[in-house]
């Protein structure tokens, strides 16, 4: 019964661990904001990418700062993501990186929301 308690005692930290949150990361740098735009799945390192609506940028959905954290994007539930799909709707993101001309700036998804899903 001994060995059950401490079985438990380390396993159930690891199923309790929280999913990466983006609003309130340590490593977000800026105010969130809204955009309308459009997810869709790319087919290099930044898989994630998001196009508000109106502009001519692409924001990378990723886990932080560097292109390290590309594999992991934090992004809702919601977003269920299909690779022949593009789902448009109105998105709080919250920026890893400052905007720079030229450059895709990397954001986390912190809801998102009146989706519409295309094929």
């Amino acid at each position: 019964m001994r060995r059950f308690s401490v079985i438990l005692v380390m396993v159930i930290p690891v199923f309790a661990a929280p999913m990466p949150k983006c609003k309130g990361n340590p490593k977000v740098i800026d105010a969130c904001y809204s955009v309308h735009g459009r997810v869709n799945l790319g087919a290099d390192t930044i898989r994630l990418r998001l196009w508000p609506i109106g502009t001519d940028r692409l924001l990378g959905v990723t886990g932080g700062p560097s292109i390290d954290d590309a594999g992991e994007p934090i992004f809702p539930r919601n977003l269920k993501l299909n690779p022949s799909d593009a789902i448009y709707g109105d998105f709080e993101v919250c920026p890893f990186t400052q905007e720079r001309k030229g450059a895709m700036r990397f954001v986390c998804i912190e809801s998102a929301s009146n989706l519409v899903r295309k094929h």
